[in-house]
């Protein structure tokens, strides 16, 4: 019987993610998608050793996964079936959304968001790392020697730009902005679109802001320069409702987290890019 059937994917790169998989994997095997296995262990709570080696651990976490589905096997091997299960909040943040006949852009990017909200995107093995990182920076994450480049931007960017690659097709309309991994980039490209909208200007008519813009923070004693972004759920006259990937739950002057989830902002040191 299968369990999950493939279903198509919207707005990913040609850095594609394994969401399928034809082999079974099990003790004594290695490699990359042994890696990708615990990774994803880990991300349904079943916690083990990322090091790309199938061991006696991962076997082990493996049947903790299978058994807590309640409709898996409990072999402690992973098959396309136990993988497709395991993978599964991945396919269903790239299940396409049928949109309603007068639907925006807008709309659609805050109806994509928060479908990757509710599978509960994060990190898996270190900062800027796993899975949904690789998925919103095209395949590049943060290398795990500490001697190496950093080899990753942060990937908040890469987040709201793979949003925005997921509604426009399926409008059927080209990207109102370019995939960018770097909120400079971001902001530059909307100046140059007439898309972008000042924080001053913004705070005296929030109507200006509809829902699915992208919100950008500006660096500290800077007007030109931004190091974070998300998406605007909501634009109200004293704070604006955003969800936002490599962040968490905390509203300090320099951002950083771990997930995709929701957040609070006052209007400070916001800038706003309106996709409409």
């Amino acid at each position: 019987m299968t369990l999950l059937a493939r279903r198509a994917i919207v707005g990913v790169s040609a850095q594609k993610p394994l969401l399928h998989v034809d082999d079974t994997y099990r003790r004594g095997r290695r490699g990359d998608v042994v890696t990708l296995i615990q990774e994803w262990l880990c991300l349904n709570l079943c916690d083990v050793m990322i090091d790309g080696q199938f061991g006696y651990a991962t076997e082990q976490a493996v049947k903790d996964f299978q058994g807590g589905t309640g409709v898996l096997p409990v072999t402690g091997e992973v098959d396309p079936q136990t993988y497709a299960m395991l993978i599964r909040p991945m396919t269903e943040a790239l299940r396409p959304i049928h949109p309603p006949a007068d639907a925006t852009m807008g709309q659609m990017v805050a109806a994509y968001a928060l479908q990757h909200l509710r599978q509960r995107a994060r990190e898996a093995g270190g900062q800027n790392r796993g899975p949904w990182v690789r998925l919103y920076l095209h395949g590049n994450q943060r290398p795990r020697d500490p001697k190496l480049p950093a080899g990753a931007d942060a990937w908040c960017a890469g987040f709201v730009s793979t949003i925005i690659a997921q509604a426009a097709p399926t409008l059927g309309r080209d990207l109102p902005i370019d995939y960018h991994t770097n909120c400079n980039h971001l902001a530059e490209d909307a100046k140059a679109r007439k898309r972008f909208i000042s924080g001053e200007s913004a705070v005296r008519n929030p109507n200006r802001i509809p829902t699915g813009s992208l919100m950008l923070i500006r660096k500290s004693r800077a007007k030109d320069r931004w190091h974070h972004t998300g998406v605007v759920m909501q634009a109200l006259g004293k704070v604006v409702r955003t969800i936002e990937g490599n962040s968490a739950y905390s509203t300090d002057d320099d951002p950083s987290g771990h997930e995709v989830c929701r957040q609070m902002r006052s209007y400070g040191n916001l800038d706003f890019i309106v996709l409409d």
